[in-house]
């Protein structure tokens, strides 16, 4: 199926800009176009604990899906007679609307979701992971084909489709076969049994957690599969237990001792327990960063800088308080609603060319609320730091939230999926005064269809390789944060830059991709 990048949400385009959210002339500032995009109906009433998106017909659009906990009394769903099941959004011209589809529109503890294309089809797929408990609901984990745009449920007699402590799904090619793996943590309160479910081609798994040398038990809430090492393969670093597993080229994995000690902090209390993961190269020295958040209250965040490879091993260096990230979020907001973090993103907002970190929750900006987003400083002295909103203005906090281009304006948008009733799920359209960017997508031939797992790096015009002329470097991925799927396009903000050079490495070491003088502002598909 051929795709096109269209330019949608159009009606949305023309919306005037939202005021800037801090006295500062490059401020971020987002508008709320959630009922101008038909949003605000079909999400009534869930208590949203997972949403993915992604392009399920080709139309160049971004599809919604969005799932959620089934199992509270009637009276929680507030806006809705009782509980609300997960529901398929399409995306027409700008606006969602129900899909109508009865076989993902289940109810059950839904707390994670991915598009993928698993079958190498040229289609996405649909892979959900619900957390199940030993007394309540209990759903099995859900596989879906893709047939022309709609869904078809394979999840019988699936080995990865089955009843699990199941949160977020990181997806990668873990054995470099050329086929999509799931990797699908599971908490500490459901047994803590992460598993890694090997593809083992036409849409069937296999358990393959024991032959890759993963423990039994690993508590996970977040789930991310960056090549940390250089190498060309992917990782594992589970976050809950905080635990950091190296590829080892056979597909098998060994724990990186350093790796998982540096990765480790004092937890405020009982409650606190590391949640959402995500990485990406925040000081642009072509290596992946990680940043994580607390479910707790109060809620922090932890930036990792990845210190290179020692020995055996990789280790990271926490910078938080360096960076001027050393907050504590309030534990509640002002209507008594509790504030955690949860699911955290890195990209690029204001496309000033430094990767800016954004935490699924809102603060308040004069009359409207904004999402909260860290903006990258470093280019203004030279080391990592961060401009934090004001935590004092939050206002509320989201399971999850896709981070994407919604509009195709090349801005980075909010979807944000709410837990409480009494606060809407919410779509943030950009209108930041941003500068020029290039989105990278790959099409793979012996690599996965997608081309997860490519890192790709851009440099100066003329000056690919130096590691003095780079501009950015990201991996491609659908998996980060906290029961959040997003798309498969690394996205660059570039500053002043109109041309740039492109390298893109290929998995497992497949080959590299290499572009020069290509123009700012577009998407560039690069095939293997």
């Amino acid at each position: 199926m051929t795709r096109t990048y269209l330019v949608t949400l159009a009606a949305l385009v023309a919306l005037p800009a939202a005021p800037a959210i801090w006295a500062d002339e490059a401020a971020l500032a987002f508008k709320d176009v959630t009922a101008a995009a038909g949003l605000a109906a079909p999400l009534r009433g869930m208590m949203s604990h997972a949403a993915a998106c992604g392009d399920i017909d080709g139309d160049g659009d971004l599809d919604l899906y969005v799932g959620a906990f089934c199992d509270r009394p009637a009276e929680k769903y507030v806006g809705a007679p009782g509980p609300v099941p997960n529901v398929l959004l399409i995306n027409d011209a700008g606006r969602f609307g129900d899909s109508h589809q009865k076989a993902p529109a289940f109810k059950a503890r839904t707390s994670g979701a991915v598009f993928a294309d698993l079958d190498n089809d040229g289609d996405l797929d649909l892979y959900v992971a619900n957390n199940s408990k030993r007394k309540g609901l209990r759903v099995a984990n859900r596989l879906f084909e893709n047939v022309d745009g709609r869904f078809r449920d394979v999840s019988a007699h699936n080995a990865a489709c089955i009843v699990m402590g199941g949160r977020s799904v990181a997806v990668s090619d873990f054995d470099g076969d050329g086929l999509l793996d799931l990797l699908v943590a599971a908490d500490k309160w459901t047994g803590g049994r992460t598993r890694l479910f090997r593809n083992t081609g036409k849409l069937a798994f296999e358990d393959a957690t024991a032959k890759a040398g993963l423990p039994e038990t690993l508590p996970g809430l977040g789930a991310i599969t960056p090549d940390l090492n250089g190498d060309g393969r992917p990782d594992i670093f589970v976050a809950q237990a905080n635990r950091l597993f190296l590829s080892t080229g056979d597909g098998t994995y060994r724990e990186s001792a350093a790796g998982s000690r540096s990765l480790q902090y004092p937890p405020l209390g009982r409650e606190d327990t590391p949640c959402g993961a995500a990485f990406g190269d925040v000081n642009r020295d072509g290596r992946m960063d990680i940043v994580i958040v607390d479910h707790n209250q109060p809620a922090r965040q932890h930036l990792f800088l990845n210190a290179g490879v020692r020995g055996q091993d990789v280790v990271f260096r926490e910078v938080t308080k360096a960076a001027g990230l050393e907050y504590r979020f309030p534990s509640w907001t002002p209507e008594k609603l509790h504030l955690k973090h949860a699911h955290v993103e890195i990209a690029d907002f204001d496309n000033d060319a430094w990767p800016d970190i954004a935490v699924a929750v809102t603060v308040r900006a004069g009359q409207a609320e904004q999402p909260f987003v860290c903006r990258n400083l470093t280019s203004q002295g030279g080391k990592v730091r961060f401009h934090v909103p004001p935590i004092a203005k939050a206002t509320a906090y989201f399971p999850a939230g896709p981070v994407a281009d919604f509009d195709r304006d090349g801005r980075m948008d909010v979807m944000l999926a709410s837990w409480f009733g009494q606060i809407p799920s919410r779509l943030y359209l950009n209108r930041s005064k941003a500068g020029h960017w290039l989105a990278v997508r790959v099409v793979g031939k012996t690599v996965n269809r997608m081309g997860i797992g490519t890192k790709v790096k851009l440099y100066r015009p003329g000056q690919i390789g130096r590691a003095d002329a780079l501009l950015g470097c990201r991996e491609i991925h659908i998996s980060n944060g906290f029961c959040t799927g997003t798309e498969a396009v690394a996205h660059f903000g570039l500053g002043a830059a109109s041309v740039c050079d492109v390298e893109a490495a290929l998995p497992h070491n497949k080959g590299v991709i290499r572009k020069t003088g290509v123009k700012a502002d577009q998407l560039l598909t690069l095939t293997e």
